[in-house]
């Protein structure tokens, strides 16, 4: 066996942080390939080569393994990820990030460099240091000691293993991955009974020592809005509106708007945040910006994104008035005569309708396609920007506001109320007390695209208003209703992801997890 011991699994997971597999990078591209070697190990996969596979996709890459349990279809997906955020952040530590032993022995060496918070924590554990450590290359390790598990026929049943890139930024390692999953259970005839992942267990604040399981996972969308304010001169600020107005106004209305927030159980999604707002001058000049945008952040658990667009909705009009208000105020204490100007505010589903009245369907899909060619070098925020951008010029009657959806979209999913997970998570408390059930978890996860959660009314209203919907950016509503599994988190343990302290505790992720994982899959599959 050589995925059982702490200090095994601590030398593959030091192994797989060296790999400084950064999403967009062309070590996130070769991962698998890596990751793969490390997998054909084991004797499984030598005697069965067709059960190991990696593809490669302009849409995301994947690892596919698969063990057979001889005389059952009951089969268990384990998901994860295998991408990892930059390193800026390490600062003169950056060239050992990706160093889990120099990394480690740095911080031991002065734990000045630590939170204040959690130095004492630190001498009584067992702790290790390195970008991708927690979050989630532990939990790629402890599901590779599974494998070896099930490859021995510890297992009652499949075990389908699928580790994907990109979760990072926009999942679609994730959801290319859909497809396979379903072409497999359809060419095997697999009975999928339950969705595992093993994104590591989250603080809920530094002093926090408890454990946690999740029955679900939190939702994201990204409300956006395009400004087009009224040009003028500085010398002459009230014979235009400024864009850069319109954009705070907004901002004021939404920034940690309650109205948005969710409490469920005692669990509450963060607050609606800015993520970006600007004014899209491309040089200094002496006019007032004509256009702006800006970008939130709406996290959401029960709520539907037909709600949800609708109060934003209501926010930007609200905003549009104060705005006006803000000018004509200023106007009158100037005395000087404003323009009567009016906001309007349209759904990127109107604006493209309006374009469509001027050039016809065919012609404003090209606009949309040459528009991408122009901007290769733009993320999928700022394609969808550029798109909004070009189409503005259909509309005549300066100043007016556009809404749409930026990428990504994650669908908020729960299988709290599922017999199965209710069974599993009573039986995961009975094996280890210490750990505490979570309804949502709250870091954003590949879940979100493995049970069905988003009505088809909800997927049209996000399809009519994500500008780069079909066109680089598609979620597979249909695959995943006909995937629909019941999903369950269950993890390492570790603090601070994403930032130049992340850390694992070993005696727990690699001590305790692989058996408890492994009891979890065998109650699984003695109930489903």
């Amino acid at each position: 066996m050589i995925w059982q011991s702490k200090q095994q699994l601590l030398d593959v997971l030091s192994r797989l942080v060296g790999i400084p597999s950064v999403s967009g990078t062309e070590s996130e591209t070769i991962f698998p390939d890596l990751l793969a070697l490390e997998l054909k190990n084991l004797p499984y996969f030598q005697d069965h080569p067709d059960h190991i596979n990696v593809y490669h996709s302009p849409d995301g890459a994947y690892l596919r393994a698969f063990i057979e349990k001889q005389g059952t279809k009951k089969t268990i997906v384990m998901i994860s990820h295998f991408d990892v955020v930059g390193v800026e952040d390490y600062g003169q530590l950056k060239e050992y990030a990706f160093n889990v032993e120099k990394l480690t022995e740095i911080y031991h060496e002065d734990p000045e460099l630590l939170p204040e918070t959690f130095r004492e924590e630190f001498q009584s554990g067992d702790w290790v240091f390195g970008r991708g450590a927690m979050d989630m290359k532990a939990g790629i390790v402890a599901q590779m000691s599974l494998l070896e598990r099930a490859a021995q026929g510890e297992i009652d049943g499949n075990l389908l293993f699928i580790t994907v890139s990109d979760e990072e930024v926009s999942s679609k390692g994730m959801l290319k991955a859909i497809e396979e999953i379903l072409h497999l259970k359809e060419e095997m005839g697999l009975e999928y009974v339950l969705c595992l992942n093993t994104e590591p267990s989250f603080k809920e604040h530094p002093h926090d020592t408890n454990k946690y399981m999740y029955t679900g996972t939190i939702g994201k969308m990204m409300p956006s809005f395009y400004f087009a304010g009224q040009e003028t001169h500085v010398g002459e600020p009230f014979a235009g509106l400024n864009a850069s107005l319109m954009a705070a106004a907004l901002t004021m209305e939404l920034e940690l708007n309650s109205e948005f927030s969710e409490t469920i159980g005692g669990e509450q999604t963060a607050a609606l945040t800015n993520l970006m707002m600007r004014d899209l001058k491309e040089f200094y000049n002496v006019q007032t910006p004509t256009a702006a945008v800006s970008m939130y952040n709406l996290l959401f658990m029960e709520k539907s994104p037909g709600e949800l667009a609708e109060g934003i909705l209501a926010a930007a009009r609200r905003a549009a008035d104060k705005a006006l208000e803000h000018y004509r105020e200023k106007a009158e204490l100037a005395g000087v005569k404003g323009l009567p100007f009016t906001i309007d505010v349209y759904t990127w589903e109107e604006l493209y309708a309006e374009a469509v009245k001027s050039i016809g369907a065919e012609q404003a899909e090209e606009l949309i396609s040459t528009t991408l060619l122009a901007a290769t070098e733009e993320d999928e925020r700022g394609k969808s920007l550029k798109i909004v951008q070009q189409f503005a010029s259909f509309i005549e009657k300066k100043p007016f506001i556009v809404f749409y959806f930026s990428p990504p979209f994650y669908p908020a999913v729960s299988s709290r109320n599922s017999e199965l997970v209710q069974s599993l998570a009573a039986f995961v408390k009975s094996e280890n007390s210490e750990i505490q059930e979570r309804k949502f978890f709250q870091g954003l996860c590949d879940l979100s695209y493995a049970t069905s959660a988003t009505s088809e009314m909800d997927a049209r209203l996000l399809a009519g208003n994500m500008p780069l919907y079909n066109n680089g950016y598609t979620i597979p509503f249909d695959l995943i209703k006909e995937l629909d599994m019941p999903v369950f988190n269950l993890g390492p343990y570790g603090a601070d992801p994403h930032q130049k302290t992340e850390r694992l505790e070993l005696e727990f992720s690699f001590g305790t997890l692989p058996d408890l994982l492994e009891k979890l899959v065998q109650h699984t599959f003695k109930i489903s």
